[in-house]
């Protein structure tokens, strides 16, 4: 598993290089307020982020896009595929380890509106230890609600469906108490800073689908091991959009 804990593109320039904008600005993509997007109808969108620097995983946030649509990240360093098979929200994508990241193009090709409301670029905290036994997977999972009436036959006559942000725990057990001094303020740092954290649970399936955008923290509990003082056991819980 893969936590962000920098985001070194909050202030870069970005420059429309193909298409046209339906709404918003491509300066919304680095305020963490979702409601204020970036979105095109162009057959192919494409934007480039100026200089960025050294990043392990570049996240794309709060997407929808139609099925078939192709995102591309291309830079010299940089050259990432994804093809949409299924309503995704989240794009997190790992680079396997710190790469120099110079001018970065985000590219998306095919039918339909392109909405995207998010970015994020920069360094990563590895929980070692992964997933734990019994933690949702939200992208997996079906996040609609439904609420059903019936008529005097008991027959379903009407329903209303509503998308979730649900919860999310978060249990890290026998971290070392170097990684609470350390990486965990900086994670604490970005979400102070942002309010969102991007999150990949599997970093080396190339899978970026798979991914979260974590917010709303309410609760960040560091305890003691049980049998040593040098590790210690932390619990996060977040809303996601998943």
């Amino acid at each position: 598993m893969i936590i962000s804990k920098t985001n070194i593109i909050a202030d870069n320039s970005i420059t429309l290089e193909s298409g046209t904008l339906s709404s918003g600005a491509l300066s919304n993509l680095q305020d963490s307020d979702f409601s204020r997007l970036a979105s095109s109808n162009s057959s192919t969108f494409e934007f480039t982020v100026d200089g960025i620097g050294s990043c392990e995983y570049i996240a794309l946030h709060g997407l929808n896009l139609a099925l078939g649509t192709v995102v591309t990240l291309t830079s010299p360093t940089v050259n990432k595929t994804f093809t949409v098979s299924r309503p995704i929200k989240n794009l997190v994508f790992y680079l396997g380890g710190a790469t120099t990241v110079s001018d970065l193009t985000i590219g998306f090709s095919g039918s339909g509106q392109k909405v995207i409301s998010y970015i994020q670029a920069g360094l990563v905290s590895h929980i070692a230890w992964g997933t734990n036994a019994g933690q949702s997977l939200y992208y997996l999972g079906s996040n609609v609600t439904n609420r059903v009436s019936a008529n005097e036959a008991g027959f379903p006559v009407k329903r209303v469906q509503e998308t979730i942000a649900p919860k999310l725990s978060l249990t890290f057990r026998n971290m070392y108490k170097d990684w609470a001094r350390t990486e965990l303020q900086e994670i604490f740092a970005l979400y102070n800073e942002t309010g969102v954290l991007s999150q990949l649970d599997y970093e080396e399936e190339n899978k970026p689908e798979e991914s979260c955008a974590l917010f709303e923290l309410t609760n960040a509990k560091v305890s003691t091991h049980s049998q040593t003082t040098t590790l210690v056991d932390v619990s996060l819980s977040f809303r996601v959009v998943a």
